[in-house]
């Protein structure tokens, strides 16, 4: 199966028989069986027949649309890929609230475990003492995680854990990159470009899989319901944060795949340029079809995300939360 992540400006989508055309002025780039395409991305401005749309509902294929900037706009949704029993239960589980809080202390504590496994391995040979410092003060907070009983207390500890999290990965990269605190809407320095462009894909990513399982995205067990945001993807990208994204962006720095001349840097903030965004894309798509180590069975990530997916709709829908292990580096 593939995912089509279309970048280039200018290009246009269009169905031809049983395939679609990827093309830009006059010239086909690219020509892929419909049977095969699992879900469609499109950045910036790409153009996309109607036919083509009607035919990607008809599939139940999701498709959605990103800005250059890394900016999530939204997906197109099928009546085939809603599953309203699945929507039912998650509201039920959401106003007994036991079983959602208990899933959201799990996930929690392997996203807290996973931001320590990557500054233990990057400060293993530096030996930062403020690194150290960091590591052991996230230690002692995330005691909390396992001892509190209030939703608001365990997302105050986790935003407290991240914000030491990111001062010490600031710390971690070269001076080319170095950074003070995560910044989002809009990212000010390249590093935190480049996390925001991977949380966005990782996000959309999501996602689809979400669509495609007929769950409801804007209901979620542990960020709020907030109009136009889906709580739910915001929740299961938590484990996948420091194991995808942080790790490949600073695997990239390491090796010198990106340099700080090539991202546009103003006062509406710092994005990748062009030539920035197709390596990167490039890098993270080979990261998503990469073997995912960390489990028992044999996955890629990208198969990984959808199966941690569908076992979250086991979860709800069997009232278990045994039927759900996050992703735990090691």
């Amino acid at each position: 199966m593939t995912s089509l992540y279309i970048t280039e400006s200018g290009a246009y989508l269009r169905k031809r028989g049983g395939h679609v055309l990827v093309g830009r002025n006059n010239e086909v780039l690219l020509e892929v069986p419909l049977e095969r395409i699992e879900d469609v991305t499109l950045v910036d401005s790409v153009q996309i027949s109607s036919g083509l749309i009607t035919e990607f509902l008809e599939r139940n294929i999701p498709l959605s649309w990103l800005s250059g900037r890394g900016r999530f706009f939204g997906s197109l949704l099928s009546n085939g890929s809603i599953d309203i029993i699945k929507h039912q239960k998650q509201f039920e589980l959401l106003q007994e609230g036991k079983l959602y809080f208990e899933l959201a202390k799990k996930i929690i504590y392997a996203k807290v475990h996973n931001q320590l496994t990557i500054l233990r391995r990057y400060n293993r040979n530096l030996k930062l003492d403020n690194v150290d410092t960091s590591i052991r003060n996230i230690l002692a907070i995330r005691k909390n995680i396992c001892q509190t009983d209030d939703l608001h207390s365990l997302m105050g500890f986790e935003g407290i854990i991240s914000r030491i999290y990111f001062c010490a990965l600031g710390a971690i990269v070269p001076d080319e990159f170095k950074f003070e605190k995560r910044t989002k809407m809009p990212p000010r320095d390249p590093f935190n470009s480049m996390l925001s462009l991977g949380y966005s894909m990782l996000f959309n990513e999501i996602m689809s899989n979400v669509l495609a399982l007929g769950l409801h995205p804007y209901v979620g067990f542990m960020h709020k319901i907030a109009k136009g945001h889906p709580a739910l993807v915001s929740d299961l990208i938590e484990e996948w944060r420091a194991p995808l994204i942080d790790s490949m962006v600073l695997a990239m720095i390491k090796r010198n795949m990106l340099t700080r001349d090539m991202f546009e840097i103003n006062e509406a903030g710092c994005f990748l340029n062009t030539e920035a965004r197709k390596i990167y894309l490039q890098t993270y798509n080979k990261k998503l079809r990469s073997d995912n180590q960390y489990f028992e069975d044999k996955y890629t990530y990208r198969e990984s995300i959808r199966q941690q997916c569908r076992k979250y709709a086991s979860v709800i829908m069997h009232s278990d939360i045994t039927l759900y292990e996050p992703l735990e580096l090691r």
